[in-house]
């Protein structure tokens, strides 16, 4: 029996969706779809009822439910037991996105060393899906990434930024009265996005989409930084997180353009663990953020 069936069985059922199941696992909805109906001829019988887009588990799936919680949390205990000793109470180690790492645990981190100083830190960055593996698989003692699920997961609030469309100081429509920037007319820009089929591309897709317009996109980069890069050296126009964008915007290095009607763009961001790990570490880096955020809201207010 596949883990990889197992857990999408319990995604379906603890989203009661197989699309919020597939961008739970960051797969497609074939995929998970596929999954399940694998599993479903190895036990002989439908899991799920599926009436349009509504599940709901048939008798068969209300039986294979406790098993395969029982076997998901077994595979945990035996990949934990299998690796090597776990690090030392000495160690920290963090896995987080390229933008947290960039911008939240620098400011995080100096205040984690001067409460606790003989702690040594290792950071270990990559995709939400990374940071999500290297959590369960306790590689890391937590995580700080995009809001994910997982039956194993316990996820806390960090931080929610807002997608600001930002231009350099020197373009037009930093000097064109607000009542004639129009979508139709930003569409036409240059835009530099996130790679194709991220969750930021799918929401600057569906923004263009509900204002009936076709983005003009030359440029696909693997991060925000390079997005704000060739934005500021007169490549393209582009949406970045207020977190990526908040110095150069202070300084003036960079403008927020904003169309009516405005764009509701935003990212939530949460810190990850385990279920047993210690709460401690989760309220100090909670608690840590936000100080940080009461810092960057008086930067704005300049």
């Amino acid at each position: 029996m596949n883990m990889d069936h197992i857990e999408a069985f319990l995604y379906a059922f603890q989203l009661g969706s197989f699309n919020k199941a597939a961008e739970a696992l960051y797969l497609t909805q074939p995929s998970v779809t596929a999954r399940i109906q694998s599993l479903e001829r190895e036990l002989g019988g439908p899991l799920f009822h599926r009436d349009n887009k509504h599940i709901s588990l048939t008798e068969r799936g209300k039986q294979f439910l406790p098993y395969a919680q029982k076997i998901l949390h077994a595979y945990q205990e035996i990949s934990t037991t299998l690796r090597e000793q776990p690090l030392s109470s000495n160690n920290l180690t963090i896995g987080c996105t390229l933008l947290m790492s960039t911008h939240i645990l620098p400011e995080i981190l100096p205040l984690y060393r001067e409460k606790y100083p003989g702690v040594n830190i290792r950071i270990l960055v990559g995709s939400s899906a990374f940071v999500l593996e290297k959590v369960l698989n306790k590689d890391v003692d937590f995580g700080l990434a995009r809001t994910v699920s997982h039956p194993l997961i316990d996820s806390y609030h960090l931080h929610t930024d807002t997608m600001r469309l930002v231009v350099p100081a020197s373009h037009p429509f930093c000097s064109m009265p607000p009542h004639k920037l129009t979508w139709d007319l930003v569409g036409r820009e240059p835009h530099i996005v996130l790679a194709h089929g991220t969750l930021e591309w799918l929401m600057i897709q569906r923004h263009y989409h509900r204002n009936e317009i076709l983005p003009n996109i030359i440029m696909e980069v693997p991060n925000f930084e390079a997005a704000k890069k060739m934005v500021m050296r007169g490549v393209g126009i582009s949406f970045l997180p207020e977190l990526c964008v908040l110095e150069e915007l202070a300084s003036g290095q960079l403008v927020e353009i904003s169309p009516e009607p405005m764009a509701q763009l935003a990212r939530k961001s949460d810190i990850i663990c385990l279920r047993e790990s210690k709460r401690d570490l989760v309220e100090f880096f909670i608690h840590a953020v936000k100080g940080i955020e009461r810092k960057w809201a008086a930067v704005k207010s300049h």
